[in-house]
């Protein structure tokens, strides 16, 4: 260990740290204490002193004395060098540890720790290499200690740290005493009766179709819409709790019925396929917009969405449908088109041409019949493969006959796992035909269609926007719109059948997704004044 770093009357800096608590080796206080006792013992001058209390080592994000500390230095100080309190101070993240510390020795700054002691020289390197595991290990140690008490007080007592979610609340719970005397007290999530109903309505509501915004109108639950996410998702209203890697059965009584969970965690996962496909039509800012079409209309020319636009003059306000880039980056010259013309201009084209019993029924039988021809094609794919797989399970009986009779051999081993891999390639692609074959569409009677049609002409009708909502989200992939002075003109791009959803009965429950099929139609509409809202 270096006796002298610094030659007397030098300049050295200071950085002192620690974690907070009673418990501490030594508080900064204490630290900053025995760093000037050293400099006055050997002739040092105390120069620029960092800081940071009540701060972790295990990374030095949030440590503003440390970062205070390296920029000093970087800008040029004046100091010889850094001393320290000990090396698990200054980190105990083995790389942060050898980073920084490499750092100051490049710009030429000495390092030198009060506690921990060093040999000169390349030595010296291989000393502060084993510390900073040490110091690492450490926290990795005290990190599995830490897990594995906290899984025995979930697991014995229930007890669980930290804010329980809404419509749960903390009871303190007497689980022995310290050695001081004093009763050790955890806390249990238990119902919290007065905001359960809240939950289950919120749950309810969210299976029914409601957004988020809506819900939140209504109950009030969070300040954030980003908060019902995990709201959402959370097992423990199901009385399943998931601590870590723990899932414990029958933590508490269910709040919410497997149906309406299951239904809930559908509608989570349509949405999040949705945002990862990069779909706008289910995002819940879309769903929450006051314009019908918002998520659902694009502009034509340069095929950016298109948003809700209101403005006022004098008293009255006039709403539009205005082009994003057009707004953002002004290279689109799309006009925005009045709100209530082009919206009943879709509503009418869909009522009139689109949601009628004869077009539906059309649409079916040409799926089904070309439905029809697939599953031939299909069929008699899939019965070759079968033959194929047949002949390849026999070679692999020979194969293994075989290696009975004259022994493993590495020819005979090669061959059979050959084998083996295209019986896998043959088995996988039967598996993907057999998908295909079952999420054909399914064939509705005339009656149901009818029953169907008249349901959904009966939303578009009325004055729930929301509703209408979910039945234009649940067929319409894409309405492209265009102006030319006072003419709309547009393309409404639509399935057939529409994705699932409360208002439709188009479902294959038991297989996999429904494949759909899209069509088009087109729609003009003429602009003679801004419409205000009536």
């Amino acid at each position: 260990m270096a006796d002298k770093p610094f030659s007397p009357g030098s300049l050295a800096a200071g950085y002192f740290r620690d974690s907070g608590g009673d418990s501490q080796e030594a508080s900064v206080g204490q630290q900053e204490a025995a760093f000037l006792a050293w400099c006055s013992q050997n002739g040092i001058v105390p120069g620029a002193v960092f800081k940071d209390q009540a701060r972790p080592g295990s990374s030095v994000i949030g440590r503003s004395g440390f970062q205070d500390m390296m920029h000093h230095f970087r800008n040029g100080a004046n100091e010889a060098g850094l001393v320290i309190w000990s090396y698990s101070r200054f980190a105990r993240d083995i790389d942060d540890a050898q980073f920084f510390r490499a750092d100051l020795r490049r710009r030429g700054y000495v390092f030198y720790s009060l506690n921990d002691e060093i040999p000169e020289g390349p030595m010296g390197r291989l000393f502060e290499a084993a510390i900073d595991w040490k110091n690492q290990q450490f926290l990795e140690d005290l990190s599995r200690d830490v897990k594995r008490g906290l899984h025995d007080l979930v697991q014995r007592y229930g007890a669980v740290p930290g804010t329980p979610p809404f419509g749960f609340k903390r009871i303190p719970v007497e689980i022995g005493a310290r050695r001081d005397g004093r009763p050790r007290i955890v806390h249990r999530w238990v119902i919290d009766e007065e905001a359960a109903p809240r939950v289950r309505q919120a749950f309810a509501m969210r299976s029914a179709g409601a957004s988020m915004a809506q819900i939140n109108e209504k109950l009030h639950i969070f300040d954030s819409l980003n908060s019902y996410t995990t709201f959402f998702r959370n097992s423990i209203y199901t009385g399943t709790l998931h601590f870590g890697d723990l899932r414990i059965e029958n933590y508490c009584d269910p709040l919410i019925d497997e149906v309406t969970w299951q239904a809930v965690q559908a509608i989570v996962q349509r949405h999040a396929a949705h945002r990862s496909n990069g779909d706008a039509r289910h995002n819940p800012r879309r769903i929450a917009s006051a314009y019908l079409l918002s998520g659902l209309a694009y502009c034509a020319r340069c095929g950016s969405p298109l948003f809700g636009i209101n403005s006022k003059k004098r008293s009255t306000s006039y709403y539009r449908y205005g082009c994003t880039r057009a707004k953002r980056k002004r290279d689109c010259d799309f006009s925005p088109a009045p709100r209530y013309t082009l919206e009943n201009a879709v509503l009418e084209q869909l009522r009139a041409h689109v949601l009628t019993s004869e077009v539906q029924a059309a649409h079916q039988a040409a799926i089904q019949r070309s439905q029809s021809d697939a599953s031939q094609r299909l069929e008699a794919e899939r019965a070759d493969l079968r033959s194929r797989l047949a002949i390849q399970r026999r070679k692999i009986a020979n194969t293994t006959d075989a290696i009975s009779d004259a022994g493993s051999s590495r020819a005979l081993l090669d061959k059979l796992h050959v084998l083996e891999a295209e019986e896998g390639s043959l088995l996988s692609q039967i598996a993907d035909i057999d998908r295909q074959i079952a999420s054909a569409a399914p064939e509705l009677t005339p009656a149901q269609l009818n029953s169907q049609v008249e349901h959904i002409q009966a939303i578009l009708a009325g004055e729930d926007q929301a509703a209408i909502q979910v039945v234009l989200r649940g067929f319409i992939r894409k309405i492209t719109v265009d102006r030319d002075g006072q003419n709309i003109v547009g393309m409404i791009e639509y399935f057939y059948p529409p994705e699932d959803g409360s208002v439709f009965s188009w479902r294959n429950p038991s297989g996999p997704p429904i494949r759909r099929h899209t069509f088009t139609i087109p729609f003009t509409a003429k602009v003679r004044k801004y419409q205000k809202r009536s």
